[in-house]
């Protein structure tokens, strides 16, 4: 019998334009599947979670969120292995619970699933962290509950956490290290040797308010974009980002002026393989890192970039010293500045097809989601 593994996820949570997000899951769920796990898919949402097309808040039954979610099972064939709960509640729980109790752990990203009937039913609970630095200084700094009772072990995707040059918390938890997936399978551009003429990104401008550690703020996208509002000028790309920025906020004259191309992210996340369509047609990803990335020197790494990657883009992404786990020069760039940022560009423009090979070979051999996995568990299994 195939190990089983029980995967916490918040795809139904966020069912409208929520491409990117449904992939930062769904990696892992269908990687721990490639890799040859029996693998159960659970999402639990509270009754004011449930809302329409329009963001209105309507019953389950009638909600964007179950229609999205069903689209989800359904597409990558997860019938019979997937649950979405309702206040902890659904039809088939007693049938997750029995397959529960035979699995091996629960991997439960972001905390995202607090059911305790579920927790007790399974013998280890793997508390998996997407946003590191901002974890750990909202629980500790901030005593925000970010779900960490009742995990055992803790990963996070923040590399450098622990490491005496990584300038965040820990919150009182051993952080264990791990990688980002992607599944190939649905990320293989066959024009790949042909790049686009645009490099592209997707952000969500301000995210969310900046946190304070040890006397420095940690910030979003935006302040590390700001850094580079004349890059355009100074080189001969065409640089695009794919925002929620509104058209009146005056960041976007101001980015405008400068010579980036901004355009709606919403519309390019539905349905997913628009998503994916847009990172293939373009000449590769040239994006920063949330300002707290950068300042904790957490090693934060992309979700996003690893499907630029698996498509033959080359990616250009600001350093979080994440270098110390990924090859870089070829296909994968660092930069630091302007200054390192128009270099990147030149040794990508002078062969670009070059680079599209390698960025697609990085994929292959550091993020394809059966390698990330089996990694982990070399992780976990080195820490017990």
């Amino acid at each position: 019998m195939p190990r089983r593994v029980v995967i916490g996820v918040g795809i139904a949570a966020y069912p409208v334009h929520s491409a990117g997000n449904t992939w930062a899951f769904l990696q892992w769920v269908l990687g721990f599947r490639q890799a040859g796990w029996d693998v159960w898919m659970v999402e639990d949402l509270s009754q004011k979670k449930w809302i329409n097309n329009a963001g209105q808040p309507c019953a389950p039954e009638t909600s964007a969120n179950l229609t999205h979610w069903n689209r989800v099972v359904d597409e990558f064939g997860l019938k019979g292995r997937a649950t979405l709960l309702s206040e902890g509640q659904s039809s088939d729980l007693p049938e997750l619970l029995r397959f529960a109790r035979d699995a091996e752990f629960l991997f439960n990203i972001s905390g995202h699933l607090l059911h305790r009937e579920l927790f007790a039913a399974v013998p280890r609970r793997i508390y998996v962290d997407l946003d590191p630095a901002f974890t750990q200084i909202w629980a500790e700094v901030y005593k925000s509950d970010m779900h960490f009772e009742g995990h055992d072990t803790f990963c996070t995707i923040g590399r450098h956490l622990g490491h005496k040059n990584c300038r965040a918390p820990l919150a009182g938890r051993h952080w264990l290290p791990i990688g980002v997936p992607v599944v190939l399978d649905y990320f293989t551009n066959p024009r790949a040797d042909e790049p686009g003429d645009t490099w592209t990104t997707f952000t969500h401008w301000y995210g969310y308010p900046q946190v304070e550690y040890d006397g420095q703020w940690y910030g979003n996208k935006s302040e590390e974009f700001d850094k580079l509002v004349d890059l355009p000028k100074r080189t001969d790309e065409k640089l695009e980002i794919a925002t929620n920025l509104h058209p009146d906020d005056e960041a976007t004259a101001r980015f405008r002026n400068g010579g980036w191309n901004l355009i709606e992210a919403a519309p390019l996340n539905t349905p997913w393989q628009r998503y994916r369509d847009y990172l293939a047609q373009s000449r590769g990803e040239f994006c920063v890192a949330k300002n707290g990335y950068v300042r904790s020197r957490c090693g934060w790494f992309s979700d996003r970039s690893v499907a630029y990657l698996a498509l033959g883009r080359p990616v250009i992404l600001q350093e979080t010293g994440w270098t110390d786990f990924y090859p870089h020069g070829e296909g994968l760039l660092p930069f630091h500045d302007e200054k390192s940022a128009r270099a990147a560009f030149e040794t990508v423009a002078r062969d670009p097809v070059r680079h599209a090979r390698a960025a697609r070979r990085i994929a292959e051999t550091h993020c394809s989601a059966p390698v990330v996995v089996n990694q982990l568990l070399e992780t976990i299994g080195r820490a017990e």
